[in-house]
């Protein structure tokens, strides 16, 4: 893997991780993510006019309805439960559900390194839903593991879509789509979405750039150690937290970092 791209998915790792903080630290988390998710998708609104996604409508409302639950459920997982737990639990059940659906509904035979890498990241989510048991966060649990399905379920969606459409215009309208039906269903009203307004831009800011800098890496390192190494974030969002939870915390997040890279490598 080229120094460049590693330099640039590090890069990304940190920028992902300190987005996440930013958002856990909003005082309306829901309201914070819904909004940087429709300030990147106005940013990006001139690519729709050079390249619209008109082949893919069906598949746009799709993602935007899975992105738009998996922004809402993590916005309250956030709310009500610690980073520490929640954010390793998020990023950790996706790669287990896209190793598990290979094998158990694919057939496709796991190798060795991947069925280690399933058993290492059970055991890290394991402990840290225990942690979480122990805080009283069983909610911010569940709500965790389910934006996992929801990451799964938008990511097979845009990977098919994005060979048939241009990406930014596509993304543009998701991001809009998606973050105006959860602000619509919240009804935050303009004194709220104001007073997290400057949250919401630097969040925003924090994903559209770990986005743009993964594309880049994309182009000069194959995907599966590009995804392996931004595991990385996992570890680098508790130690941002700093919510003193003890070593169980940190021992989770570095298991379920370790156990996604197997799978996903």
């Amino acid at each position: 893997m080229p120094a460049t791209a590693v330099l640039l998915v590090l890069i990304s790792t940190v920028l992902h991780a300190g987005w996440n903080t930013r958002l856990h630290r909003s005082a309306d988390p829901e309201t914070t993510a819904a909004l940087s998710y429709l300030l990147v998708g106005i940013v990006l609104l001139p690519a729709v006019w050079f390249d619209p996604p008109s082949e893919v409508l069906g598949w746009v409302v799709a993602s935007a309805a899975a992105q738009g639950v998996y922004m809402a459920l993590l916005g309250t997982a956030y709310r009500t439960g610690s980073l520490s737990v929640a954010y390793p639990i998020s990023r950790g059940t996706a790669p287990l559900l896209v190793g598990l659906g290979g094998w158990l509904l694919l057939d496709e035979t796991p190798t060795a390194a991947t069925a280690t890498g399933l058993v290492v990241l059970v055991g890290g989510l394991l402990v840290l839903a225990g942690l979480g048991n122990q805080l009283q966060e069983r909610r911010a649990v569940v709500l965790a593991a389910v934006t996992g399905l929801c990451t799964v379920a938008y990511s097979l969606i845009d990977a098919r879509s994005v060979d048939l459409t241009g990406s930014l215009g596509y993304l543009s309208v998701i991001m809009i789509l998606s973050s105006g039906s959860v602000l619509l269903g919240r009804r935050p009203g303009w004194a709220r979405m104001r007073f997290v307004l400057g949250s919401s831009a630097i969040v925003g800011a924090g994903q559209g750039g770990a986005y743009a800098l993964v594309l880049l890496a994309f182009q000069q390192a194959q995907a599966g150690q590009v995804a392996g190494l931004r595991q990385i974030s996992v570890v680098l969002g508790v130690l941002l937290a700093r919510e003193a939870l003890g070593p169980r915390s940190l021992w989770g997040s570095l298991l379920v970092a370790a156990g996604a890279t197997l799978v996903i490598w």
